[in-house]
């Protein structure tokens, strides 16, 4: 039984230790920019994944962004769309919502709407996995011509 016990000391003891040893790693606040230029360079607007979307284009706005493509399905007439997307920042995590969306220039329905936002938070979600960036996003802000996210590194 003493044995057991003075196991248990030393390992508490060196467990400890190693907190006291261990550095403690420095946050580091960090920015990164985006410009309007970037975004509509990139090779998801360029070539979307999806065939059916063509004529991508984002336009930074103060505030929001607005992006718009050329919905076609075969069979069909070709279908102008548009969405406003405002962003925010909930417990560290960069979020997009859409406020309003437009097809041929006709508002679509709330009914719609909720069902695109919950499509781009899946989206967003599963982008921001797979990119792993690591951190707390801090701000985000859109200006007329970029997209600046501050955020502190783990």
């Amino acid at each position: 039984m003493k044995i057991t016990r003075k196991l248990l000391f030393v390992l508490v003891l060196i467990a400890a230790c190693a907190a006291l040893v261990t550095p403690a790693f420095a946050q580091e606040s960090k920015i990164v920019t985006v410009t309007e230029e970037d975004i509509n360079a990139a090779y998801r607007v360029t070539n979307p994944p999806r065939r059916t979307f063509s004529n991508i284009a984002v336009d930074l706005q103060s505030g929001q962004a607005v992006v718009s493509a050329t919905y076609t399905v075969r069979g069909k007439d070709p279908v102008d769309v548009s969405m406003t997307l405002v962003p925010s920042i909930s417990n560290g995590r960069l979020f997009w919502a859409a406020t309003a969306a437009s097809a041929n220039g006709e508002a679509v329905s709330d009914d719609l709407l909720r069902q695109i936002n919950s499509s781009i938070s899946s989206a967003w979600r599963n982008y921001i996995r797979q990119t792993g960036v690591s951190g707390r996003i801090t701000a985000v802000e859109i200006t007329e011509d970029a997209l600046i996210i501050t955020y502190v590194t783990r």
